[in-house]
């Protein structure tokens, strides 16, 4: 199994509205990307400074479903439109588990 973390840090000032699309975007991606076998988005709740300001992580059968994520237009269409321009900075890794 491979699961799959971003943490993802907003542009000072992004709206929460902004935040909410991306969210939304996000979690539409389990209906459209069947190697997703669990996916979980959310915003830090704020109990420490200086943490990202929002996490996802993902969970597949093998680095090829993975791959398949990665690379899926749905996904790709989704950080292109809702994620990229309010993204200040990004920090990932997979690990096997």
């Amino acid at each position: 199994m491979i699961r799959h973390v971003s943490l993802l840090t907003w542009k000072p000032g992004t709206d929460a509205d902004a935040i909410e699309a991306a969210r939304t975007a996000l979690q539409e991606l389990p209906a459209q990307i069947p190697e997703l076998l669990d996916y979980r988005v959310g915003s830090d709740v704020g109990i420490d400074q200086g943490n990202s300001s929002f996490a996802v992580v993902g969970e597949f059968a093998d680095a090829t479903g993975y791959a398949t994520y990665r690379d899926h237009p749905a996904h790709i269409a989704a950080a292109q439109t809702h994620i990229v321009p309010i993204l200040a900075g990004r920090a990932a890794l997979q690990y096997e588990f």
